[in-house]
């Protein structure tokens, strides 16, 4: 099971905003243009959906981080240098999902404290044996107490080791580089067909480079092995490559989410990971309407790789009253 986080003190500041907002490939202005956003609904800088990823950044016990004079668990002079900080049970870990629900905007200058208590927990049979799944759940609140996001970890835990996949990290279409689709300007102005049924699709990386998935890591503060170091990945874990943080598949999804329905507008944003993304890959963002009633639209989400494999699947709720 994943370490519950501990944070008592995740000061939001305006540069790592920018910085997270970089490394999820989302060139909102309202992220970092103080004058831009001046001009805004929210009237200020807001944070990205899935911005609360970085309050790991100010866990003193996050065990995927190196720490100062402590051996580490990726590779150094050997392939593995350290033990793993969730134990070799035999079977494997793997994050199942996210859910976020928003409460208030993330503002530069809020000081949120994190506290995290248990979920749910069930059990299923699998290929790999028994399945466990358990749920964390965070609740981050303001300095004066006020709730700001709710965040629901779940993890699954394996009872034998899950056989790794053969598929060749590289294993893309060749073609030309495509740009991925951002709006023509900000704030998005254009007409949104929002009737139970309709979708909306965007390209949200294309050839996805391992630079861009250190960035998240730098951002977030999540510097797993498996997502930083090709050397562990391959030789320790068997995989054929490094591959993308879940949540930064999930921060690239929630782009679409807000380039279609406005800045500040979500309620609710969940995403079940389904497969891994790998260096190379390309990803299409998918959002259908399901239905719309008191102000509030509820949608269905899929991401899914240039092979037409869903990677991610979800829905989300968003204020689109007036």
């Amino acid at each position: 099971m994943m370490p519950p986080l501990t944070t008592a003190r995740f000061p939001i500041e305006e540069g790592h905003i920018m910085m997270f907002a970089r490394a999820i490939g989302d060139p909102n202005p309202i992220y970092r243009d103080p004058a831009y956003a001046a001009k805004s609904t929210p009237g200020t800088i807001i944070a990205p959906p899935t911005f609360v990823e970085a309050a790991i950044h100010f866990d003193d016990t996050w065990p995927f981080r190196p720490k100062i004079g402590e051996r580490w668990m990726g590779s150094a002079r050997e392939p593995k240098n350290g033990p793993n900080p969730l134990g070799d049970h035999g079977g494997s870990h793997f994050h199942a999902s996210t859910e976020f629900h928003y409460h208030a905007l993330l503002r530069p200058g809020m000081v949120l404290s994190g506290a995290t208590r248990p979920g749910n927990m069930w059990e299923k049979s699998g290929r790999s044996g028994l399945l466990r799944f358990t749920e964390a759940i965070t609740e981050f609140r303001d300095e004066n107490g006020a709730p700001v996001v709710t965040s629901t970890l779940t993890v699954v835990s394996t009872e034998r080791k899950v056989e790794q996949p053969a598929l060749a990290a590289n294993a893309t279409p060749g073609g030309a580089w495509r740009r991925p689709d951002f709006p023509a300007s900000y704030p998005v102005t254009a007409p949104r067909d929002l009737t139970p049924g309709a979708s909306f699709s965007e390209l949200l990386i294309d050839d996805l480079s391992r630079a861009q998935i250190l960035l998240y890591a730098g951002a977030s503060g999540d510097f797993s092995p498996q997502h930083v170091d090709e050397v562990y990945n391959t030789v320790v874990e068997g995989y054929p490559s490094v591959f993308a943080h879940g949540m930064l598949s999930m921060g690239m999804t929630g782009r679409m989410l807000t380039d279609w329905l406005g800045d500040g507008k979500l309620r609710r944003f969940k995403m079940n990971f389904l497969g891994q993304v790998w260096p190379g890959d390309s990803l299409t963002g998918h959002a259908t309407v399901k239905s719309v009633a008191d102000g509030l639209i509820e949608l269905d989400l899929a991401t899914v790789n240039q092979r037409g494999a869903t990677v991610l699947a979800g829905s989300a709720t968003a204020d689109v009253g007036p």
